[in-house]
């Protein structure tokens, strides 16, 4: 199975201007995402998709020529309102020209997912015979979750919630999960299907650990992924001692 992997780093990100080329570690955001998906040898292609001439500028100094491509977009596509999914189905035959297989979306504000976690997630795609999505465990038990009415009372999401029932021990608490946009892969033919309406359609979870799920979206964002990069640094050099 061929995989061709898809970095989608627009240039127009409001709540923290120039997000995806800020410096993390060294170098660009976007950097950490293109290299994992470079050094994934199961990976052939590397698509970068932006609509700044300025990012494919960078890219090209991260990954190899001869595995990178540009994908570029218009500022409308590239719009915040735009959701990469309707994006990637709407231009499918754009943007994989050429290619045959998988892809795997890697969105690029997940910097400590490395390629080995890509790896894992092409093992289960192939095992399992079906689409794969990234997802981490809830910090806190999603069954005390609940929502605040206009007259200040609260009201629990769920009929069973431990704040009704009283049943609070964590160890009773079923044990839930949400995606982390890490990583998504498959069938690029799914994105001409007329009935695939989101990415987790019939897909299969790959669980990842919190350390490597901080999803970069403000600074504090960045110092998590920071203090988490130089414990990883840390940690190795201890190995190699």
């Amino acid at each position: 199975m061929s995989y061709t992997a898809i970095v989608p780093a627009r240039s127009g990100s409001k709540r923290l201007p120039g997000k995806n080329i800020r410096e993390l570690g060294g170098k660009p955001l976007l950097a950490w995402t293109l290299e994992a998906c470079a050094r994934t040898e199961r990976v052939e292609r590397v698509i970068l998709s932006t609509d700044s001439q300025e990012y494919w500028e960078l890219a090209q100094r991260y990954v190899a020529q001869d595995k990178l491509a540009l994908d570029l977009r218009t500022g409308e596509e590239a719009g915040d309102k735009v959701k990469i999914f309707d994006y990637l189905k709407d231009h499918v035959d754009k943007i994989f020209a050429g290619c045959e297989g998988s892809f795997v979306l890697c969105l690029p504000t997940m910097p400590l997912r490395t390629e080995a976690h890509i790896n894992e997630a092409i093992d289960i795609c192939e095992a399992g015979g079906r689409g794969v999505f990234s997802a981490v465990e809830f910090e806190a038990p999603t069954s005390f979750a609940f929502s605040i009415g206009d007259d200040g009372h609260w009201q629990p999401v769920l009929d069973t919630s431990p704040m009704v029932t009283g049943n609070t021990r964590s160890q009773d608490q079923l044990q839930t999960y949400h995606p982390n946009g890490a990583i998504y892969i498959r069938p690029i033919d799914d994105l001409r299907r007329p009935d695939l309406v989101t990415l987790y359609q019939d897909a299969l979870p790959y669980i990842m650990d919190r350390s490597t799920s901080v999803d970069i979206d403000t600074m504090e964002d960045f110092r998590i992924a920071e203090v988490t990069l130089a414990a990883r640094a840390d940690g190795a050099s201890g190995n190699s001692t």
